[in-house]
């Protein structure tokens, strides 16, 4: 006879596990949300969800991809970094000429990271859903660069309704 308690709560390994395809780890990890939705929260939040949402999904991503192939760890805080400084001196770059060339840079910086971040984004999606050019899941360039989180959260959707 055994000491077990029927009344006791399972044992369970709470630990998120990547195991399975990279589509079944982008269905476990990354929800299917509406694209209209992305857009219209970042319409209402005048951007900052925008941001948000690359910088929560590009965490997640990390955490699915080999080391090799993850989002460089300094894109994702270099951008919110910039953004948020982006940000704040846009109410503030009226205000004198220094603060207007301060707030150019930024903006320039923030540009040129943000293109990285996406770019990098778009890579690790790629890598993890295994696609090539020209197949369903594969993520293009030029609508990547021109419509960059909608586009990656369609394709996210993609995965979970064909992948």
């Amino acid at each position: 006879m055994t000491d077990t308690n029927p009344y006791s709560a399972p044992d369970a390994d709470l630990a998120t596990k990547n195991t399975g395809s990279g589509n079944d780890q982008i269905k476990q990890a990354l929800p299917r949300f509406t694209t209209w939705a992305v857009v219209g929260l970042s319409i209402i939040t005048m951007g900052i969800y925008a941001v948000y949402w690359l910088y929560s999904r590009t965490n997640t991503l990390n955490t699915l991809l080999p080391e090799a192939n993850k989002v460089p760890s300094w894109l994702p805080t270099t951008g919110l970094i910039l953004y948020i400084l982006y940000f704040v001196l846009s109410f503030a770059a009226g205000v004198s000429e220094i603060l207007g060339s301060i707030f150019l840079l930024v903006v320039i910086a923030y540009i040129v990271v943000y293109i990285m971040w996406i770019y990098a984004f778009r890579k690790g999606m790629n890598t993890l859903t295994g696609s090539n050019k020209g197949d369903l899941l594969w993520i293009g360039g030029i609508l990547t660069f021109f419509i960059n989180i909608y586009y990656f959260q369609y394709k996210i959707n993609q995965v979970h309704d064909h992948g």
